[in-house]
């Protein structure tokens, strides 16, 4: 099937024209045009998103042929673009933003307003069901099969217990944990908050390492082996009570089983009333699931004098791998009026030695004392990330790499300088991996890794590296921060870490630099909403006569109040929200008219920025 479009008049959609037409071998692009009653002369044809000049070139089955007038080439070449990627079902996933995007460039030549990406507030975004961005703040997570975040530029992040344990020593209980972050290799991983309080401010805190996630990560001490933690709760209470656990692995190395004594232990002196010691006993057993004979690990005597809650572990190592059960009996005595000892076989766990590191995944290890500081549920921990390395140019200076967050781009001398101004060096060739947060880099990484991105669908051909150049520089121009010094333009400090179409995350991800994303001429474009040369001008001169049709929004759709939601690193991540309002407006007399935006910082002076080119863009005096 070959379909063929006449846009007859490109600012008015009434007057587009399809044919579909059967395909045939021998037929060029010309011979379908006439077959489908169309005039090539005086306009241009696009042919499956790209610009042709030959027409006696031999199109192929499913490809769409696009006959317009020859104004603004490119706007109409994008147009043409995201039709056929729609219609031919191109398998990228970023196809969709294809046609949201070229819906919104199709809609600013016709004089309408492009529409804005809705934030995930209708269940699609990389806000939705996010540990980051969710009403609850950044929270740790503890889920099997969840997404692993990758962390564009300086965030905190909550990351996933992937694997935990409850280390004894003595009447000293220990919480290992280990939390992955985010997708590696990143630059670094600092400032640990443990339930919103830095970790230095509780007792028996240790971080046992990090890892930025390489590629060949070494595996983190005392996190050799997994450990699956299961809550039993059954109580023991009389002689030769007993409970039987069988694992839900089938490969079991080792395990532990941990009893609670919810009361103590104690006797009290029938005589004198004095509190003294009592013995309680428990017996641990264990067999293969499939064996019949139980194997005694042995009997463990608690005997002490204590009125508060006990604990105490028994582990059992060297097994063959298997399904196990285990078998768990009380062989002391019933507590009664003069003596106290109640016991609850609390969990088991159960353990599997496999040295697993985790590559191309950052990591924390944490090891917690269990105090009245730090005791009852799972702690949320969060940190400090300063996130993915991308592919950026190679900033030097007397030889020696110069890191993102020290230089800038200098317009005026089209220099790259520290911010002392010293000026710096580019071969204008040399691509690196390093830490940026640049957001036309990491939205480039983003499209084109086949790791966590889309590069299964777009590779680096498809981007023009000296085209985003030009956008990168702007974004890191310099601007004042509104607060006597300066900073880069934009940043992209976010956190992706919810499973969300690409197109809901690349639509948020663009608003962070005014971005639009599109496709043409066989390539991604990007274009930044800024001061550029007019390209086309539409005047009664070259508007066919009754064609041109004039909308207004409605006034009361018009904001002058702009309430901007952003995480404000200044307040450890919290969600911010900062107000711009249309003094003008206020001061005539108008009645408040607010319009809410997120944007996907951290800053409040971008976030700022952001609000007054909102409120700009909704005068309307």
């Amino acid at each position: 099937m070959i379909k063929v479009t006449y846009l007859r008049i490109i600012l008015d959609e009434r007057s587009f024209e399809n044919r579909d037409l059967e395909f045939e071998p021998a037929l060029s692009i010309l011979e379908y045009v006439k077959k489908a009653g169309f005039e090539c002369e005086e306009n241009i044809v696009i042919i499956s998103g790209k610009k042709v000049s030959d027409l006696n070139l031999i199109p192929e089955d499913g490809d769409q042929i696009i006959v317009c007038p020859d104004v603004e080439y490119q706007a109409l070449a994008f147009i043409g673009s995201a039709i056929w990627a729609a219609l031919v079902a191109h398998p990228f996933i970023a196809a969709a933003t294809i046609l949201a995007i070229g819906y919104s460039i199709y809609s600013a030549v016709t004089y309408r307003s492009p529409a804005l990406p809705n934030f995930g507030t209708d269940g699609d975004g990389m806000d939705e069901n996010s540990q980051t961005y969710g009403w609850d703040g950044i929270q740790t997570t503890q889920d099997v099969g969840t997404a692993i975040p990758v962390v564009y530029g300086e965030h905190r992040v909550g990351g996933n217990i992937i694997n935990a344990y409850i280390q004894n020593d003595g009447d000293q209980n220990f919480l290992n944990l280990l939390l992955s972050l985010c997708e590696g290799e990143i630059e670094s991983i600092s400032n640990v908050m443990i339930n919103d309080q830095p970790a230095a401010n509780f007792d028996g805190i240790t971080t046992y390492a990090d890892r930025l996630g390489t590629n060949n990560d070494a595996i983190i001490p005392n996190f050799e082996d997994l450990f699956d933690n299961f809550s039993i709760n059954q109580p023991l209470d009389a002689l030769n009570d007993s409970y039987v656990y069988t694992t839900s692995q089938s490969d079991v190395e080792a395990f532990e089983v941990q009893m609670n004594f919810p009361a103590g232990i104690y006797s009290q002196n029938q005589q004198g009333g004095s509190i003294e010691s009592w013995n309680v006993s428990f017996k641990v057993e264990h067999k293969l699931h499939t064996d019949s004979t139980w194997e005694n690990d042995g009997t463990i005597d608690v005997a002490v004098k204590q009125r508060t809650d006990i604990k105490r572990y028994f582990r059992k190592v060297g097994l063959t791998p298997g399904k196990y059960d285990i078998r768990v009996t009380r062989v002391s005595a019933a507590s009664d009026f003069f003596h106290v000892g109640n016991m609850m076989f609390s969990y088991v766990v159960e353990i599997r030695t496999q040295d697993l590191s985790y590559p191309n995944v950052a990591k924390l290890g944490l090891r917690a004392l269990a105090t009245n500081q730090l005791s009852g549920g799972m702690p949320n921990i969060t940190c400090i990330v300063k996130g993915k390395k991308v592919l950026v140019p190679r900033i030097m200076y007397s030889g020696t790499d110069v890191p993102y967050d020290d230089y800038y781009w200098d317009v005026t001398t089209s220099k790259w300088r520290k911010w002392d101004n010293t000026e710096l060096t580019w071969d204008g060739t040399t691509y690196i991996e390093r830490y940026s947060a640049n957001p036309v880099w990491c939205l480039k990484d983003l499209l084109t890794n086949d790791r966590y991105g889309l590069g299964q669908y777009i590779n680096t051909s498809l981007i023009s590296t000296a085209d985003w150049l030009l956008l990168a520089r702007y974004c890191d121009e310099k601007v004042s921060d509104g607060d006597t010094g300066y900073e880069k333009r934009f940043r992209m400090d976010v956190v992706i870490d919810s499973s969300s179409r690409a197109v809901d995350i690349l639509n948020q991800l663009v608003t962070v630099f005014r971005g639009i994303l599109f496709f043409s001429e066989n390539s991604f474009k990007l274009v930044i909403d800024k001061l550029e040369t007019p390209v086309q001008l539409f005047s009664m001169g070259n508007i066919v006569q009754g064609t041109f049709n004039q909308t207004f929004k409605p006034l009361k759709e018009t904001a002058n109040v702009v309430q901007v939601q952003f995480l404000d690193k200044d307040k450890d991540y919290k969600q911010e929200t900062v107000s711009i309002i249309d003094e003008v407006a206020i001061a005539n007399g108008d009645p408040i008219r607010k319009k809410e935006i997120k944007i996907f910082c951290t800053r409040i002076s971008q976030a700022l920025r952001e609000g007054q080119i909102s409120i700009a863009s909704e005068q309307i005096y």
